[in-house]
């Protein structure tokens, strides 16, 4: 493994929609002077952690969700796709989140710098299908 230049991460910028009733799972690859991302070479994220929060507007207190390549809720690719970071957000996390619009950041660290490198507004919508349906409401009916 060698070491990733944190200076060599664009800004990123999104609009996600996820909901109350799934797992927020999405993915996003660095690559190196390619927009191939099946063939295209990956910049290396190893040796970099990475902090995401979600808050309702830049100014609040509250952060309603937190996650990091530390503590969770981040992760790298499966090798070799180590250009991959990957936001996994349990449903049971995503229960807590009221329904409405939300901005965040994903900031990006090594031992010399740290650097804002994904800005996104993420939109929460109310799941309709909530809690869990037992295996006996099945006996008889067509799915």
């Amino acid at each position: 493994m060698t070491d990733t230049n944190i200076l060599a991460l664009p800004l990123a910028s999104m609009d996600i929609e996820t909901g109350t009733d799934e797992d927020w799972l999405d993915s996003m690859v660095w690559l190196i002077n390619s927009s191939d991302p099946v063939n295209g070479p990956q910049l290396d994220l190893r040796g970099m952690t990475f902090s995401m929060q979600v808050r309702r507007q830049p100014p609040e207190h509250e952060v309603l969700i937190n996650a990091s390549t530390t503590y969770g809720g981040l992760l790298f690719g499966a090798p070799p796709d180590y250009g991959y970071l990957v936001i996994l957000i349990p449903r049971s996390v995503m229960q807590e989140v009221p329904a409405g619009t939300y901005v965040g950041d994903i900031v990006a660290q090594d031992k010399d710098y740290t650097r804002v490198c994904v800005q996104f507004n993420l939109t929460v919508v109310l799941g309709v299908t909530r809690g869990n349906i037992p295996a006996a409401a099945w006996e008889g009916s067509t799915p």
